[in-house]
């Protein structure tokens, strides 16, 4: 019962924001140190502002979930980063392939009182595999607006250890990926370029996210891309492939 968070927070200034991405870096440390099916832990700015931040999380069944936040240390710094003056969240999203499985009453307290989350059914994907071939990249996406055929044109590209999508109320086609390996073969062009609006590139090495915007902008269709190389956390977790 894999849980994949995202939330996108409103900061009441700047410095708060950079204060509070320090505590979560330094609780990812304990996270990665301690939690290796904590998959996906990484937090960063949303805009050039600074104020807004977005948070994505996978963690591989609810109990990981749930012993990730134990350590007295990591609740000592989430007391340090989120109180009733830092801020508010704009957003936050559970994304779940077992939607109508009841979960177990401390994590639905934790998601629904706590957390405040709506939940989303995956519409399409999966949140986590293991990839035969050695890793050679880090880097995750976060797509908005995109058309059906996304998914499958992204798939023949790059190998992914996470790539889902999802729709909110709004039908508005959502995908978050990790990817892990990008193919150097260049498959044939179809007669009509998959569309996104918005795509958020997360990662720390400037080759990487060269290559992988060359193919990005010969495949799709793409209105906007925003690129971030500073962030708190991690991609992918180092004992994975």
């Amino acid at each position: 019962m894999t849980l994949l968070l995202h939330v996108e927070f409103d900061a009441t200034s700047e410095s708060t924001a950079t204060k509070i991405l320090e505590s979560l870096a330094r609780m990812a440390d304990i996270v990665h140190r301690d939690h290796p099916k904590v998959y996906t832990y990484v937090f960063r700015y949303g805009d050039e502002t600074k104020t807004k931040l977005i948070f994505t999380e996978i963690y591989a069944d609810e109990q990981v979930f749930l012993d990730h936040g134990r350590d007295a240390e990591f609740g000592r710094l989430l007391l340090e980063a989120f109180d009733t003056t830092t801020g508010k969240s704009r957003k936050e999203l559970c994304i779940r392939s077992d939607i109508n499985s009841p979960l177990s009453q401390i994590t639905a307290s934790i998601l629904d009182n706590y957390l405040h989350v709506t939940y989303v059914s995956l519409q399409q994907g999966f949140f986590h595999r293991e990839l035969i071939q050695k890793r050679e990249v880090d880097l995750l996406i976060v797509c908005t607006g995109c058309d059906q055929n996304v998914y499958q044109q992204l798939n023949s590209l790059v190998s992914c250890a996470t790539c889902v999508t999802f729709e909110e109320s709004d039908a508005n086609r959502q995908l978050i990926a990790v990817i892990e390996n990008i193919s150097s073969e260049k498959p044939s062009m179809t007669d009509k370029k998959p569309s996104i609006d918005a795509i958020e590139i997360v990662c720390s090495h400037e080759e990487t996210i060269r290559k992988f915007k060359d193919i990005i902008d010969h495949y799709f269709q793409i209105q906007s891309i925003h690129v971030q190389t500073s962030f708190s956390g991690y991609i992918r977790h180092k004992s994975l492939s």
